[in-house]
């Protein structure tokens, strides 16, 4: 998408407005959202923050106090050399490999996260039950059409119909009654 301020250059800033509930929405390059202003947010912290947790956090990097959080840090992914800070700065692993690398700290997260740290599908289970059900009951049908008397199959046809209805599956409906007319009229 090209910038709406000088049309030449791609687009990579996205600012947007609201007075008064009209809104306003404008695509810049990073030329244009600096021209006019845009995208830079002052934030004057009088508080530093290294320095504000740097004494706290001083005594966990002591190998003493926290080996295992060391260990972590040293442990890195063999293809692809992520490591787990990696991992939880990025929100993403760096290949397949990371998962089973980091599955012990990977796994709990997962898990919360998605209830779950195995795929089963859009549906899982539930859908492969719904379409057996379905097949066992067409070759049923089918089954049922083979073995019965014209008579039967009238009568079949009229029950399916008036289920067609109630279940307003017009089509069908029309499909079966056009079948019933064919069945009378061969009689």
């Amino acid at each position: 998408m090209l910038c709406d301020n000088c049309k030449k250059r791609e687009a990579n800033v996205r600012y947007s407005e609201n007075i008064n509930g009209v809104r306003r929405e404008l695509n810049l390059c990073e030329e244009c959202s600096k021209k006019l202003g845009i995208g830079e947010i002052g934030l004057d912290m009088p508080i530093n923050f290294s320095s504000f947790f740097g004494d706290f956090l001083e005594d966990f990097s002591n190998a003493e106090f926290m080996p295992m959080l060391n260990e972590l840090k040293a442990l890195k992914c063999d293809n692809c050399g992520y490591t787990f800070e990696d991992i939880a700065n990025t929100g993403k692993v760096g290949c397949a490999n990371c998962y089973d690398v980091f599955q012990d700290r990977l796994e709990p997260i997962i898990r919360r996260i998605q209830s779950s740290n195995h795929h089963v599908g859009r549906l899982g289970k539930s859908i492969d039950k719904k379409i057996e059900e379905k097949q066992a009951k067409k070759e049923n049908n089918a089954q049922v059409k083979k073995e019965q008397t014209p008579e039967q199959k009238l009568e079949r046809l009229k029950e399916d119909l008036k289920q067609a209805i109630k279940e307003e599956r017009y089509e069908d409906a029309a499909k079966l009654r056009d079948e019933i007319k064919k069945l009378e009229e061969n009689k």
